[in-house]
């Protein structure tokens, strides 16, 4: 393998797709030395690689906005395109997907399959035993929403554990008057922080030291997110509109006893069940894309692959 790689990362601008990106690119880059370059598509990306010096070796992309502005880079500059997620276009003009199990795809030759999206979170074994951690999420496609099912949900996971220290926090689909309500929970024992008043870095420290991890299930990449760090995880209920393939990798994964429900939890007054091995999906993928290319790009005096027309 070359000494470097050269890897570009489009993104849409969103939170969730650029954790996506950021956290594979930094399990790359603590396995092979990468000139990473960054590329958003409201900046016009073609325009931006025109200065860019040396072409891609690996162009990653995330969001169905980014699928055209990456391919017109492949298509100028070469490199193999690997898209994290399931694309809106055919699959075929990848040269892999990167697509949660739950999304209903088929492993194949373009198509690698992974327990969750991919995250910049990261397994953290040492966990201080009286911290917890609530993720709280708000209505969407397919949940609706109810402050007083909710905050019924909180306050009767407090009383059952009052001697653990709880952070709640919430997301930018949680109703103003549920954020308003959440002010009668704080107290010495319990911090409560909107969205506004948090920050990615600040979610990370929280993923890395909080014991358990109660995620309204909505919210399932945060469920995911907590796996990935280590945490014991619980789900909160929320109503569900319909029953989507999101919904059924929720519920496989407290058939599996992987996380737990409050509703459960609190039935059979039982402990969260033991953390599952720590899915490490994103340092699989990582090692997966070295491997699989590696010899393409180890040919003898090959600095990067060329460009190719696009198909008409």
């Amino acid at each position: 393998m070359q000494d470097m790689l050269t890897l570009w990362c489009v993104s849409d601008g969103k939170p969730g797709h650029h954790s996506q990106l950021s956290g594979l690119a930094s399990a790359l880059v603590e396995r092979q030395y990468c000139r990473v370059r960054w590329f958003e598509t409201a900046h016009q990306p073609l325009r931006q690689a025109a200065g860019a010096g040396q072409s891609p070796d690996l162009i990653l992309c995330a969001g169905h906005r980014t699928h055209q502005h990456s391919l017109h880079l492949k298509w100028r500059y070469g490199g193999k395109l690997v898209v994290l997620m399931k694309p809106s276009l055919p699959r075929w003009l990848f040269d892999l997907c990167i697509v949660p199990r739950h999304d209903g795809l088929a492993p194949g030759r373009h198509v690698l399959l992974t327990e969750g999206s991919l995250t910049d979170i990261r397994y953290t074994p040492v966990r201080s035993g009286g911290r917890g951690l609530i993720l709280i999420g708000g209505p969407s496609r397919n949940h609706g929403w109810s402050d007083l099912q909710m905050l019924s949900q909180l306050e009767a996971l407090q009383a059952s554990d009052p001697d653990r220290h709880w952070t709640i926090t919430t997301s930018r689909r949680t109703p103003a008057s549920f954020t308003t309500a959440l002010q009668a929970l704080s107290s010495q024992h319990c911090d409560v922080l909107s969205v506004e008043q948090t920050n990615r870095e600040w979610l990370r420290q929280q993923f890395a030291t909080a014991e358990q991890i109660w995620v309204s299930e909505d919210s399932a990449s945060m469920v995911y997110e907590g796996l990935a760090s280590g945490a014991r995880v619980g789900i909160l209920a929320v109503p569900r509109r319909r029953s989507g393939r999101v919904s059924r990798g929720l519920d496989q994964l407290v058939s599996a006893n992987h996380v737990c429900t409050l509703a459960t939890a609190l039935q059979t007054r039982a402990a969260l069940p033991p953390s599952p091995p720590p899915l490490r999906e994103t340092e699989r993928v990582a090692k997966h894309l070295l491997e699989r290319f590696s010899y393409e790009w180890s040919m003898p005096g090959r600095e990067s692959a060329p460009g190719f027309a696009p198909p008409r």
